[in-house]
């Protein structure tokens, strides 16, 4: 039987160019996405810049220019590493344009019709230096639940633990070095600890085939709760005081959605994007039972798409994903994590500047991976 999938990888956040972590996924994705084809299979396989958020405003700001001209600069880059790896998605958007502008709009207004948004005043970190509340991204502390150091403000990269800032031990500003103050401000909330939605989503994460199982395991601790009735799945927070570059929430002066709301939304509109310009019907396609929904995501952003986003899709009256598949991370320097942040990446183009075959990395990463989700080391003599 022909397939009809539409398949996706993570969202790379547009403030800097591919790591070796990016290249792993797509190429994963991509030799997926060829192998459905050559069964036959109907793909759309598309991919996006996640473009909203604080980080952005924050560094557009320090290099003299808007959001979007910064946004765009990142963006000219992709393809030299796109077509150097041979990675080729029908469709490459941003979380900026239209159509996701309208569908993060649409999927709100739907879950606050279904009486899933709740308003709240909360104390919030803000950095009196800079005048401005913190993103989680920009307070940096000591983790609740491991006490490792130098963690972010919404989750531990040592523990996997998902956390709000204000519990963070010896917290600081990564922007100014000063210690925050709370401050009150009203936000919007996803409820996802409606019965509704831990009803649906108990459901949803047990559907045989659709995780695997030790993302299964772990789901099942945030669904926990203790002998009190403490724990189990909390309210999302939703929004984002002004300054802030993003998507305005209908009906919120100065309140924009969080980045992590639209961003897994840009899927559909980087779908919705290359359906406009091949004259082909979405909503007709979504509409067919027969499609299904495949994401390719890292570890760390597995509660956003095993929770948040089927939860948002259901209760917004729309298709939710069939499979999200799972991989670790690439480790270095004797299993540290790669990341942008901390100066541990690898490039990929300076591979393709000394002369490497781009075939000899995808074969090393697709001979490394499994359907478990185990970091993949990258060492240089096996590598060799």
């Amino acid at each position: 039987m022909t397939r009809k999938l539409f398949v996706t990888t993570a969202l790379p956040y547009a403030n800097a160019p591919f790591h070796i972590g990016h290249m792993m996924e797509y190429i994963q994705a991509d030799i997926w996405v060829r192998f459905q084809r050559m069964q036959g299979s109907e793909v759309h396989f598309v991919g996006a810049d996640d473009a909203h958020g604080a980080p952005i405003m924050i560094a557009a700001e320090k290099a003299g220019i808007t959001p979007q001209q910064f946004v765009a600069q990142v963006a000219a880059g992709r393809p030299q590493y796109l077509n150097g790896f041979h990675i080729a998605f029908d469709n490459w958007h941003s979380t900026d344009g239209p159509e996701n502008h309208a569908l993060a709009q649409d999927i709100y207004r739907a879950l606050r019709a279904n009486e899933l948004i709740d308003v709240k005043t909360i104390e919030q970190f803000f950095d009196p230096d800079k005048g401005m509340f913190l993103p989680d991204r920009f307070i940096k502390g000591e983790c609740p639940k491991c006490g490792a150091a130098d963690q972010y403000g919404d989750s531990c990269e040592v523990c996997g633990a998902v956390y709000a800032p204000t519990e963070l031990k010896k917290p600081y500003s990564a922007l100014s070095g000063a210690t925050p103050v709370l401050k009150s401000s009203d936000h919007y909330f996803f409820r996802l600890s409606d019965p509704r939605c831990v009803e649906f989503l108990e459901q949803w994460t047990h559907t045989p085939g659709r995780l695997q199982p030790e993302v299964l395991n772990k789901i099942k601790e945030w669904f926990a709760k203790d002998e009190e009735g403490q724990g189990g799945l909390g309210d999302w927070d939703i929004s984002r005081d002004a300054p802030y570059f993003g998507i305005e929430i209908p009906d919120a002066p100065g309140k924009y959605f969080y980045v992590w709301l639209d961003a897994p939304i840009g899927y559909l509109a980087s779908l919705k994007n290359y359906f406009g310009k091949k004259g082909l019907d979405y909503d007709a396609f979504f509409a067919d039972p027969a499609v299904e929904q495949i994401h390719f995501i890292g570890k760390d952003i597995t509660y956003f798409h095993t929770l948040f986003w089927p939860a948002m899709l259901h209760f917004s009256g729309r298709k939710t994903p069939d499979k999200v598949n799972v991989h670790g991370f690439i480790t270095v320097n004797g299993g540290q994590k790669m990341s942008k942040s901390r100066g541990t990446g690898i490039s990929p183009l300076k591979y393709l500047e000394l002369g490497m075959h781009p075939e000899w990395l995808r074969y090393y990463i697709a001979a490394k991976l499994n359907s478990r989700v185990e970091d993949l080391f990258m060492d240089p003599e096996d590598f060799m």
